[in-house]
């Protein structure tokens, strides 16, 4: 059996603040990166990363791998949910409810509260569905257990290995590891990720290939 380490780093404070931001591509504050900074410094020595290619991870990321003499992964399947018209609006415009003279819409647009009670049901208009992010998302967890398998395989030595990420895509794979219910809402509502947040995940490979991810507190 060997054993791996994965750390999911999510990206540090945003220059904007109060918004709903998915692909909205909005830098780094000087907290932020101070954040980075602080969750990387005690890491162990680092094999491989991966990272969203939007500018709040992928900057920050470029930069520790150039420290740290790695090659980078940029991902599209790292990137966080494509919330479509509701994209780097704040989040005080979209928790207003839909009027017209006063009166409530015979038929009242989709609101942010309807998207976080059932976002499966309730697509972001013009923006991308759970089941195509948590599709995308899966097809990087499942290539990335696929090297860990190829490298038990041919053992290589166990390597470490940072993931430059979102909340959105954190909580997912939390709730995939935990065995929360998908589709589910609770680890929309129930995990919470905080910027610069640092996640570790340990999973064992076994001599038939099988993938045994935990969380490790």
């Amino acid at each position: 059996m060997s054993v791996f380490n994965i750390y999911l780093l999510r990206h540090g404070e945003l220059v904007q603040s109060g918004i709903l931001c998915g692909r909205s591509d909005i830098a780094l504050s000087d907290t932020g990166k101070q954040q980075l900074i602080k969750a990387t410094q005690n890491l162990p020595e680092i094999s491989y990363c991966y990272s969203s290619p939007l500018l709040r991870c992928r900057e920050f990321a470029e930069r520790y791998c150039q420290q740290q003499g790695l090659s980078l992964q940029v991902l599209a399947e790292l990137q966080e949910m494509n919330f479509g018209d509701w994209d780097g609006k704040s989040y005080q415009a979209l928790w207003q409810i839909a009027t017209t003279d006063g009166e409530v819409t015979p038929e009242p647009q989709l609101t942010l509260g309807n998207f976080w009670q059932d976002p499966w049901q309730c697509q972001p208009p013009n923006g991308e569905s759970m089941a195509s992010f948590t599709a995308r998302v899966d097809h990087f967890w499942q290539h990335l257990l696929a090297q860990l398998s190829q490298a038990h395989q041919k053992k290589t030595d166990s390597s470490n290995r940072l993931v430059f990420s979102h909340g959105g895509v954190i909580r997912y794979l939390l709730a995939k590891v935990l065995g929360l219910p998908i589709p589910g809402t609770y680890h929309m509502t129930n995990l919470d990720v905080p910027y610069g947040g640092l996640i570790h995940l340990q999973v064992a490979i076994d001599d038939n290939g099988n993938a045994w991810p935990k969380l490790m507190l």
